[in-house]
C-alpha cells in the first residue's frame, strides 16, 4: 500500500565562527528591514490608492532598494532570504484577511532574528557529502559545522576515514528548505523535508475521551490524568529578580544585554521543559488509540481581557486575568496542534464535540444540573447518584457526544483525497460510533452503570437544555 505525504522539520544547532556569527546577524537584520519596510509600504499605499500591493510588485521595488544609494549593505544579503521575507509579509496578509491571525505587526531585533532558503538544490544547500560530516554548506555562510544533537547522528570513529563514513544523515528524503534562526542560546537550522510515510493502517481500534483543564491539564475517559509542568513561584521570583536587573542597567549597555541572554535562556529553558512533556503526552496517546474526541473549546475568547472600557469597567479583572494565565500556561492550543498531526501520522483520527454543559452532564444517564458537580474534583448526579471525578466524567461525555453524531473531524490525511476539517461521511461516522460505543471502552470499573428503569426515570425528570 502507498504511504503518506507529509512534512517534517529536523532541527540542530549551528557551531558558527565570530565572524559567521556577525554574518547571520547582518542577514536577519536585512531580511527584517525588508519585512518592515514592505509593512510600511503597503500601509501607506493602500492609504493614497485604497488597493495594496502584491507580493510581485514588491519583489520589483527590491530591486530598487538594493541599487539605491545607502542600501548598498542589502546585497551582501543572499537574494533569496529578502524576497522570502516578502513572502512572510504577504502570507500574513492572507492569513489576517483570512480570520486566522492579527493583523502584521513589525518585526522586532532579537525576536524575529531569522532568514529562510527557499531553495533545497544540491548547488544552493550542501549536505551529506563525504568528508563533511555533521557539516552543511549554505549560501554565503560556506561550511558550518553541526551539532550532534541527536542520538540518531553518530559520532564518526577515529578508525575510520572521512569519505569512507556511512553514517547517519542530517535529514532523509527531499530537502524543501532550510531556515537558520537565533534563539537565546545561540543559532539553529532547521532543515524542511518532504518525508514519505509508510501507511499506518487503522491503528488500535480503540477510542479515548479528553478533557482539558487547569487543574489537571489532561483527564482521560478511562480515569487517566497527567499535569503538565507549570512555572512555580521560585521560577516567577528568578524572572522577576532577573528583570530588574535588566531595567536597572544602562540601555546599551554590555551588562544589559548579557543579562538580557540569562533571563532568555531561563525562559527557554522553562518553555522547552513544557514542550517537551507536550510531546511526550500527545506521542504517547497517537500509539494507544486510534480515535480521541475533545472539546471544542474558544480559548481565543476564553482568556479575552475583563478590563472592559472607560464607559463600562469591568468586574473582577484581576481573577480574571489571573485566569487568563492560567489557562494559556496549560498550553490548550498547542496540545491540540500536536495531537492532531501525530494522530494523523498514526492512522488515528481526531474530533471535536460541543463544550455546553460537559462538566455538569452526567455519562451515566445523561442528566444535567449545575449542581451535579459538587466541587472541582467530586461529581454527583442528582439524578441517578453517579459518582465519579468531575474531569473523568466530563471526558466520557465528550466520547459519548462524539459517539452519538454531535462532533466533527478535525483531522485530516495529509496525501489528500479525505474530508478536511469538519466534513465527515457517513462511513466515518459509522466507524466512530461503533468504536464509542464498544463496552471496553466505556466500562467504568468504580460503578455498574443504572439500570433502564432509572435511565428512563432520570430522562423523563429532567430539563430539556437551553437552545
Amino acid at each position: 500500500m502507498s504511504g503518506v505525504i507529509v512534512h517534517r522539520t529536523y532541527r540542530h544547532k549551528l557551531i558558527l565562527a565570530p565572524e559567521k556569527e556577525g554574518l547571520c546577524r547582518r542577514i536577519a537584520g536585512c531580511c527584517r528591514l525588508v519585512y518592515n519596510c514592505g509593512l510600511e509600504q503597503r500601509k501607506l499605499g493602500y492609504a493614497a490608492t485604497g488597493r495594496g500591493i502584491g507580493y510581485k510588485a514588491h519583489t520589483y521595488f527590491l530591486k530598487e532598494a538594493k541599487a539605491a544609494e545607502g542600501f548598498e549593505f542589502l546585497r551582501e544579503a543572499p537574494a533569496h532570504c529578502l524576497q522570502q521575507a516578502l513572502k512572510d509579509l504577504d502570507d500574513a496578509y492572507t492569513r489576517f484577511f483570512s480570520g486566522q491571525n492579527r493583523y502584521p505587526r513589525p518585526r522586532r531585533r532579537g525576536e524575529n532574528d531569522s532568514f529562510r532558503f527557499p531553495d533545497g538544490d544540491p548547488k544552493q544547500i550542501g549536505v551529506h557529502e563525504p568528508g563533511r560530516h555533521n557539516q552543511v554548506r549554505l549560501p554565503k555562510l560556506g561550511w558550518t559545522a553541526v551539532r550532534n544533537s541527536y542520538p540518531r547522528l553518530a559520532r564518526r570513529p577515529w578508525n575510520v576515514r572521512p569519505e569512507e563514513w556511512e553514517g547517519p544523515r542530517l535529514f532523509e528524503d527531499e530537502l524543501k528548505s532550510v531556515t537558520v534562526r537565533r534563539e537565546a542560546d545561540g543559532w539553529y537550522v532547521s532543515f524542511c523535508c518532504e518525508v514519505e510515510l509508510p501507511d499506518p493502517g487503522r491503528g488500535t481500534g480503540e477510542a479515548v475521551g479528553i478533557d482539558r483543564g487547569v487543574a489537571n491539564s489532561v483527564a482521560q475517559s478511562n480515569g487517566e490524568m497527567f499535569h503538565l509542568p507549570v512555572i512555580t513561584e521560585a521560577e516567577w521570583r528568578t524572572i522577576a529578580s532577573l528583570q530588574r536587573i535588566v531595567n536597572r542597567r544602562r540601555k546599551g549597555s554590555r551588562n544589559r544585554e548579557k543579562t538580557k541572554g540569562r533571563l532568555g535562556r531561563y525562559r527557554q529553558r522553562l518553555a522547552r521543559r513544557k514542550h517537551d512533556a507536550l510531546h511526550k503526552l500527545t506521542r504517547d496517546l497517537s500509539r494507544r488509540f486510534s480515535l480521541a474526541a475533545i472539546e471544542e473549546l474558544r480559548i481565543k475568547n476564553m482568556t479575552a481581557s475583563a478590563k472592559g472600557t472607560i464607559e463600562e469597567p469591568g468586574k473582577n479583572v484581576a481573577a480574571k486575568a489571573g485566569l487568563n494565565r492560567a489557562i494559556l500556561d496549560q498550553c490548550w492550543g498547542e496540545f491540540e496542534r500536536q495531537l492532531n498531526y501525530k494522530m494523523t501520522w498514526a492512522g488515528g483520527e481526531v474530533w471535536e464535540a460541543p463544550a455546553r454543559n460537559s462538566s455538569n452532564e452526567c455519562e451515566a444517564c445523561g442528566y444535567v444540573d449545575p449542581e451535579n458537580r459538587e466541587s472541582q474534583a467530586v461529581f454527583v448526579c442528582k439524578s441517578c447518584g453517579h459518582e465519579r471525578h468531575a474531569d473523568v466524567n466530563a471526558a466520557n461525555v465528550v466520547l459519548l457526544r462524539v459517539g452519538r453524531g454531535e462532533g466533527k473531524l478535525i483531522s485530516s490525511k495529509p496525501s489528500g483525497g479525505t474530508p478536511g476539517r469538519g466534513e465527515t461521511t457517513p462511513s466515518q461516522r459509522a466507524k466512530v460510533r461503533n468504536a464509542c460505543e464498544d463496552p471496553a471502552v466505556l466500562k467504568t470499573p468504580e460503578r455498574r452503570g443504572p439500570s433502564r428503569k432509572r435511565t428512563a426515570r432520570a430522562q423523563a425528570t429532567s430539563t430539556p437544555l437551553a437552545a
